[in-house]
Parts: structure tokens; C-alpha cells; sequence
């Protein structure tokens, strides 16, 4: 879970301009405009391609792209 995790952060870090000097580790993501509606589209595509899930139309909403947490719950739940 905590390779997940960190992938999903490196990633984060590196394609969201708005994460520059931020930690991620308890932050909302959504809420501080890290990542916005586009961005969690992005997000999905890395996921799907990095870790070979599939992710639900259903499943994209804002719960599940809050933050580190919640997304890697995500992933781990479609393996």
C-alpha cells in the first residue's frame, strides 16, 4: 500500500503545479485546489496505466480523490 501511496504522491509532485512546496501527506487535495476536476481525469488515466486497474465511471467523484488516503484506497480496492 505504501508504494501505491508514493507513486500516486511522486506523480502528484510532479503534474500539479499547484503542489509545488506543499505536503501532501494530510492535505486536501480538492479543497486547497491541487487538483481540480480535469485533474482528477489525469489522475485516473496515471492510475489506470501505472497499476493496471480499472477505474469505474461510479468511482470517479470527490470522495475518492480527497487526498493520498482516499485515492490509494481506490486503487487498492480495484486489485
Amino acid at each position: 500500500m505504501a508504494d501505491i501511496r508514493d507513486e500516486i504522491k511522486n506523480y502528484i509532485k510532479q503534474e500539479f503545479p499547484g503542489s509545488s512546496g506543499v505536503d501532501l501527506e494530510d492535505v486536501d487535495l480538492l479543497e486547497e485546489e491541487i487538483v481540480d476536476s480535469l485533474g482528477i481525469f489525469t489522475l485516473v488515466s496515471f492510475i489506470e496505466d501505472k497499476f493496471g486497474v480499472s477505474i469505474d465511471p461510479a468511482d470517479i467523484n470527490l470522495d475518492n480523490f480527497q487526498n493520498l488516503d482516499t485515492i490509494t484506497e481506490l486503487v487498492e480496492s480495484r486489485k
